[in-house]
């Protein structure tokens, strides 16, 4: 089995995840969360329009990229340079199947039109496609337990970081304080008063799988605690919005209450 088809969650690989998860923008795949995606996009796009046309730099980091893009489309705008990092090889390899154009790739451009639509600019979606297939230099693969999550690449200290819905799933089975460290690591690959971007699930005790079996994979996380995390990572300048999930009499894929979007800069 090739690294592009080994299995993804609980997916046979990257690209069935995709195809669930990201077939529209509704959430009618997941009920639980409803109508989270454009509520994602809207921050991101809140945010780098925020630091666009403030000369802060030119490079990000996305710790923890998965197989998506979708997150990527406001930064693009802003930072010529982005590097995605996963721990997952077939993630990676559909990140760079997009980036190439290449026929059997995921389809992002429902989400490109929309962020567009946010950006409200005469610029096309078609230009901002490629605008973001160019802003994509590199996957690289990353563990966000080392020192260096990027090991054994190395890079200089980027001017910005984002991570989507990555660290809670990474330390499932590890604890708070292996995710106050995770925090730490990606904090060490950031320069000083760069910029750091957050979403997070917020309240996840369980996640079912396609079997109907429930299952611990996400930490059960909450804001205050995330945001003492990063205050002892040494982040200042915080300021959130949250996302609460529909009132719901049954859980269909997990108990999830919210997802929560962070900004903050490192001292």
């Amino acid at each position: 089995m090739s690294s592009e088809e080994e299995e993804y969650e609980y997916f046979k690989s990257a690209r069935e995840y995709l195809d669930y998860f990201f077939s529209d923008l509704t959430g009618a795949k997941c009920p639980d969360e409803g109508e989270w995606m454009p509520w994602s996009m809207a921050q991101f796009h809140r945010t780098f329009s925020q630091l666009e046309g403030s000369g802060f730099g030119r490079r990000l980091l996305d710790i923890g990229s998965g197989p998506t893009v979708y997150q990527l489309v406001s930064g693009s705008r802003v930072f010529p340079e982005i590097i995605c990092s996963d721990f997952h090889k077939g993630a990676l390899a559909e990140i760079k199947k997009w980036k190439d154009g290449n026929t059997h790739a995921f389809d992002w451009s429902p989400f490109v039109k929309h962020v567009t639509g946010l950006e409200a600019t005469s610029t096309s979606w078609e230009s901002r496609q490629d605008q973001l297939r160019s802003a994509i230099k590199d996957t690289v693969l990353c563990d966000v337990f080392q020192s260096n999550p990027l090991h054994p690449a190395v890079f200089e200290p980027f001017d910005a970081i984002m991570s989507a819905y990555c660290l809670e799933s990474a330390c499932y089975d590890k604890g708070r304080p292996a995710y106050a460290q995770a925090i730490r690591n990606i904090s060490s690959l950031l320069k000083p008063g760069g910029h750091l971007i957050l979403q997070t699930y917020i309240g996840v005790t369980y996640w079912v799988d396609k079997e109907g079996n429930k299952t611990p994979d996400s930490l059960c996380l909450d804001t205050d605690f995330v945001l003492t995390s990063l205050s002892e990572a040494g982040f200042t300048d915080l300021e959130t919005s949250e996302y609460k999930t529909p009132q719901r009499e049954k859980c269909h894929y997990s108990d999830i209450k919210g997802m929560l979007h962070v900004t903050g800069r490192k001292i």
